[in-house]
């Protein structure tokens, strides 16, 4: 959320910074294992290329297909999750970014998440379900995406459209069943070689870097004692792993299960009940969810990535929640319109929908002391306002009035004889009252009149859209 919790790195960078630090001559590229052999004080691991190398550990980091976990233990399946998953890095700075660096997105049987990596770039990842084993027609993925999040809010699609196609991968998600014995004699296993989760908490790699640290602190503690007791290191006390892996594995499924019966309101699967869809009744589970998270979230936080402890001192403040940092995020949890005033962009009206007469967008000034007159024709500006023509059949000459008050757009109709509307972010439309005023948000659209042709949706943005090309008889024009 925006917090000094956590830093952000990029995966590949870190790999160079590792890479470097340990020095290139030691890293064998295209190295697999195919099997060890344990001798009680050494250990000799056995190439696919034939070579062979003996050394007083070995550590499986090889991942989910893990072959040293199947010398180990004998074959285990991994599990399917029930989900395929695109990712990709996109060039985009949302507008909001101060605030909110990680961000996920339900919706009934898939989901979006996404992360901030820096340097002007978005990691995301797209969850859908579906059975394992699909495939995409060359160059598809990006069309697909966006067939499967139609109707999505443009955060998402902003993100998928500035992708580039050759960029997205896709996978199919497995995890691994927790189990309580991590190795044997000297040989251990690291990482998704033992505890594969499913990446909806960004949890799988700093697992991995715990479980290093953790047993680099070990042996360098078993090498001490072994210097002060004058006998042999002792690795096979050394090999411990700590429960918190196995919590941080069940709540990544747990997350993953909540996300697929994700439903807003009671409107899939009522069968003969269907009727009740038009009520906009919340669904009960994600009512139930949500107090849960309003009463629990702050310490999930703290204790995931806080490393496992809720206690703060003689922590780095980087890898610290701050007072300050707990206030905004309590505050932004319980108060949308606190999260919102936070976001620091520019607001505009772009144009939408296939019938739009109008392809000007429009900038909304968020100045309290002057209103945007919406109408049709040019009149007298009067003072504090500002007038916007809409060359459109049913805009009526003095249409609508969009002011900016205490942090929040309103949209107020002026007796306009087609009205105005607002399709609100759950895809419910009504029409606003004559000289009465609605709040809009993000991702709204906004109808002057009923005939689509002056339809617009809200959207907040670092930098201006690129203007259309000016034609001499403008839709649209700015007074």
């Amino acid at each position: 959320m925006g917090l000094p919790l956590t830093r952000i790195i990029s995966r590949m960078t870190l790999l160079q910074i590792l890479a470097s630090a340990v020095g290139e001559d030691v890293i064998f590229n295209k190295s697999y294992v195919v099997g060890f052999e344990d001798h009680g004080h050494k250990v000799t691991v056995m190439l696919e290329n034939g070579k062979q190398y003996e050394g007083d550990l070995l550590v499986g980091a090889d991942g989910i297909q893990s072959k040293v976990r199947q010398s180990l233990f004998g074959p285990q399946e991994a599990v399917y999750l029930g989900y395929t998953c695109y990712s990709g890095i996109a060039d985009f700075v949302p507008a909001d970014i101060e605030s909110v660096g990680f961000r996920v997105l339900l919706g009934h049987k898939q989901y979006f998440v996404s992360s901030d990596v820096v340097a002007g770039k978005m990691q995301w990842y797209a969850f859908h379900k579906e059975p394992p084993g699909g495939v995409d027609s060359p160059h598809g993925k990006k069309e697909r995406l966006l067939k499967i999040f139609e109707g999505w809010c443009d955060y998402v699609i902003d993100l998928i459209i500035a992708s580039d196609e050759d960029a997205i991968l896709r996978r199919d998600i497995y995890d691994l069943t927790p189990t309580c014995t991590w190795g044997r004699g000297h040989v251990t296993l690291l990482g998704d070689s033992v505890h594969a989760m499913q990446p909806n908490m960004s949890q799988g790699g700093c697992m991995a870097i715990e479980d290093s640290y953790q047993l680099a602190e070990e042996l360098d503690k078993a090498w001490r004692q072994s210097v002060e007791s004058g006998t042999p290191i002792d690795v096979v006390s050394s090999l411990r792993r700590r429960l918190r892996v196995a919590i941080i594995h069940a709540m990544a499924r747990m997350a993953a299960i909540a996300a697929s019966y994700y439903m807003s309101y009671l409107d899939v699967g009522l069968g003969p009940l269907l009727f009740l869809k038009k009520f906009w009744i919340p669904h009960p589970a994600t009512v139930g969810c949500r107090f849960l998270v309003d009463l629990a979230m702050r310490l999930i936080i703290s204790w995931v990535f806080g490393g496992g402890s809720l206690k703060f001192e003689g922590r780095s403040p980087c890898c610290r929640l701050s007072e300050k940092a707990n206030d905004q995020f309590l505050r932004w949890l319980e108060d949308d319109d606190a999260l919102e005033r936070s976001i620091n962009g520019d607001w505009f009206l772009l144009p939408f929908g296939n019938e739009a007469a109008v392809s000007e967008p429009i900038h909304l000034s968020r100045d309290e002391n002057r209103d945007c007159i919406i109408g049709s024709e040019k009149q007298e500006n009067s003072p504090g306002t500002y007038l916007i023509t809409l060359r459109s059949p049913q805009v009526s000459n003095a249409h609508a009035r969009i002011s900016y008050k205490v942090g929040a757009f309103f949209l107020t109709d002026l007796q306009s004889k087609y009205g105005t509307y607002i399709i609100n972010n759950d895809g419910r439309r009504y029409r606003i009252r004559p000289n009465s005023s609605a709040r809009f948000r993000p991702s709204n659209i906004i109808e002057f009149g009923s005939d689509k042709k002056a339809t617009f949706r809200v959207k907040v943005m670092r930098s201006p859209p690129k203007p259309a090309e000016k034609e001499e008889n403008q839709a649209c024009r700015i007074y």
